[in-house]
């Protein structure tokens, strides 16, 4: 994502992302904990965030900071105010309201965020908490 965002702040497309590690190994403590987060199944390969849209990122960014920082001192719960970002980031910012929604046990507004997420690339991780 912040390939991405780089690339839309100077106007070109993201090149390919190349990730080379030295050492990929798991502790015998955290073999459970590995395996409940492939059983999650947000790390699916098939379903791909929608793109970044290309016009320059830096505001919608600015505004989604400013959303979660409302959201994290509690001055707001209206996850409409995420319908002001374009659907891209608004849909990261009702994923915020969703998190907000689950520490406070409301499923009720966690089945209406997901109604108004306009990728449904979000649902698994959303179905996970309903």
């Amino acid at each position: 994502m912040i390939q991405e965002f780089v690339a839309r702040i100077l106007g070109c497309e993201p090149g390919t992302y190349k990730h080379f590690v030295g050492s990929l190994h798991i502790y015998e403590e955290h073999i459970k904990k590995a395996e409940g987060f492939i059983a999650e199944g947000y790390q699916s390969t098939k379903n791909f965030m929608p793109p970044m849209p290309s016009l320059n990122p830096r505001d919608e960014l600015k505004n989604l900071l400013d959303l979660e920082n409302k959201i994290r001192l509690g001055q707001t719960i209206d996850f409409t105010l995420a319908n002001d970002l374009s659907s891209f980031w608004a849909d990261l910012g009702r994923l915020l309201f969703v998190l907000a929604a689950k520490k406070r046990a409301d499923t009720g507004t966690v089945e209406k965020i997901r109604r108004s997420m306009s990728s449904d690339v979000y649902y698994p991780y959303i179905d996970s908490i309903i």
